[in-house]
């Protein structure tokens, strides 16, 4: 298959400012292939601004965020072996070294190298250049009967793995999650799965807990209210006053576990004496490691837990800036957004 010579690129100026654009498709190199995508959803990260505008800022000519990645190869360099034209992939966008301490201790995405990109332009465009690292690193083969889309679903999946993983075990304890967007929702049918003994899901929109029941939560709570106690907390929510109001939630010797963030200032107030009796952990949970995506890999083809009912919207290129208003302002029904950018 031989690409044509442009495509179309989204690129972020800011939450209020997405363009789509013609450009060159990128040339590769020798150890480098091309990958036509398929599917790239759209994760909350890619609207915050405090995280997204510095960069944008940076690079004057917009940054393309997408890194929920599903593909296809459509052109090897000369030199590649592992991987031919027409695969199907996975494709992320950054991996840890695995020789640095953290990697060594287990705590592979607090690795230097996750905040690497090796990919250009990303996601949200018809085609991408996967570097060398990233051809040998973050591929991965998607299974036969897997759709395009289910695949989109590995790294934000993964994510979950590993934040399901840092608090195990979750089989017959009691799980708060609070926030009930796409990250929540993964959490839920993830300790559902895990075989939690009951989960409670906490969010400020009533039609979002409707659709937290239909994950596996045991009771939806309206933020307002009061919320139970619980031995493992996941905040998954940026908001302050959210994470403020879990960390009185967690049980004697439970863990809260925060998935989300608002911002390099946030500060909350800790009751340094009350955890001290109680001694419950607090940890943290970025990014996918590479079993972790081995493993959202296989959750999904497993069919151990369902993400198809999560797409909401499903959208071409063109319609990228409606799909960035989509998640930075959430409808009551809108959920996972997923851009196809070769749909025809």
């Amino acid at each position: 298959m031989i690409p044509p010579k442009t495509m179309k690129v989204g690129l972020y100026f800011g939450n209020h400012d997405i363009r789509v654009l013609e450009q060159p498709i990128p040339e590769i190199g020798a150890n480098e292939v091309l990958a036509k995508v398929m599917a790239c959803g759209i994760c909350g990260s890619d609207t915050m601004k405090w995280y997204r505008d510095p960069a944008a800022a940076r690079e004057k000519n917009g940054i393309n965020t997408g890194h929920e990645i599903a593909a296809e190869i459509a052109q090897t360099g000369e030199n590649v072996r592992q991987f031919k034209t027409g695969d199907r992939v996975v494709v992320t966008h950054h991996f840890p070294c695995l020789q640095c301490g953290p990697c060594q201790d287990g705590n592979e995405t607090a690795c230097k190298a996750m905040h690497g990109k090796h990919l250009e332009p990303g996601g949200f465009s018809q085609y991408i250049r996967v570097f060398e690292k990233c051809v040998e690193h973050g591929l991965y083969p998607l299974p036969e009967g897997m759709s395009f889309e289910q695949g989109s679903f590995v790294e934000p999946l993964g994510c979950a793995v590993r934040s399901i993983r840092k608090t195990q075990p979750i089989e017959d304890h009691t799980v708060l999650v609070v926030g009930s967007g796409l990250a929540g929702l993964l959490h839920i049918k993830l300790a559902r799965a895990s075989g939690a003994r009951k989960i409670y899901a906490v969010d400020t929109n009533e039609k979002r807990l409707d659709v937290a029941s239909r994950c596996g939560a045991d009771e939806g709570i309206l933020a307002p209210e009061k919320w139970p106690p619980a031995d493992r907390v996941f905040v998954c929510t940026g908001s302050s006053k959210a994470a403020e109001s879990a960390m009185d939630c967690v049980n004697r010797g439970g863990q809260i576990l925060f998935f989300a963030v608002d911002g390099p200032d946030q500060k909350i107030p800790l009751n340094l004496t009350r955890f001290w009796t109680m001694q419950p952990s607090i940890c943290f949970s970025y990014g996918a490691a590479p079993r972790d995506m081995q493993e959202a890999l296989e959750v999904i083809g497993s069919r151990k837990i369902c993400v198809d009912d999560l797409v909401t919207h499903r959208l071409g290129i063109d319609q990228l800036p409606e799909a960035f208003d989509l998640v930075a302002n959430p409808k009551d029904d809108s959920l996972k957004i997923i851009i196809e950018p070769n749909r025809e």
